[in-house]
């Protein structure tokens, strides 16, 4: 795993209150609802600080960890 995607596993974890997590479940299924998305973008944005746009993020319910992690990293300006 990268570095980006151990950390924001990690700090996904904290957020929900759970020992484990699945990088590769749903956000739906990992309980991330819309009370939760405005810690998980402040949560981003403290991991990925070269992305310049997140408005570019293609995410909902089904979108994974994982996704969200390579989509940030796409997104990041080097």
């Amino acid at each position: 795993m990268s570095d980006s995607l151990t950390r924001f596993t990690e700090d996904m974890r904290k957020m929900l209150g759970v020992k484990t997590i699945d990088i590769d479940a749903p956000m739906a299924q990992l309980g991330v609802d819309s009370l939760n998305i405005v810690e998980m973008v402040i949560i981003c944005q403290q991991i990925y600080t070269n992305v310049t746009n997140y408005e570019d993020i293609d995410i909902d319910e089904n979108t994974t960890i994982r996704e969200l992690d390579a989509q940030l990293n796409a997104l990041s300006a080097d």
